[in-house]
């Protein structure tokens, strides 16, 4: 099966999972340039993500997906929720804090491996298109985090 011969929604999970790792990306890239307007704006359009995601994610539970799929999916929503209520409406610091970083990164990594899992379960393709777009999510971590002197 080719990429664009798939079901309408697995090439909206695609999409999306294409685009939330880009966005993050543009985040990294806008806090690297100290850009709040734009590490903002990234992150808006990036919850805005929710919305494709969660329609999948009804159709994927109407058609009754695999468990681990669902569950994957579940992470990925579960990481887009936290991530709203820490930075959007509770405006709560926690990247300052190990015991809340750490919990937060190992979510975030979960749901970007479900991304990558469920993207290669519909089209290898779309798998390799997810996961370059997740290279160049580390790439503009590693850039964000380079030059940054290490907290005793």
């Amino acid at each position: 099966m080719t990429l664009f011969a798939i079901d309408g929604f697995d090439l909206l999970f695609v999409l999306s999972a294409t685009i939330f790792n880009l966005l993050i990306a543009g985040i990294f890239i806008a806090q690297k340039q100290a850009n709040p307007r734009l590490v903002r704006k990234f992150g808006v359009a990036w919850l805005l993500l929710a919305i494709p995601l969660t329609v999948v994610y009804i159709r994927y539970w109407a058609l009754s997906k695999a468990a681990w799929i669902m569950i994957y999916f579940s992470f990925i929503l579960f990481y887009m929720l936290v991530e709203w209520l820490l930075d959007y409406v509770f405006k709560y610091d926690f990247r300052t804090q190990k015991r809340t970083h750490i919990p937060y990164i190992i979510l975030e990594y979960i749901a970007l491996f479900g991304l990558l899992g469920i993207s290669f379960a519909i089209d290898r393709i779309g798998g390799f298109i997810v996961t370059i777009s997740f290279w160049v999510l580390l790439g503009c971590l590693i850039y964000l985090y380079r030059g940054r002197k290490k907290n005793a």
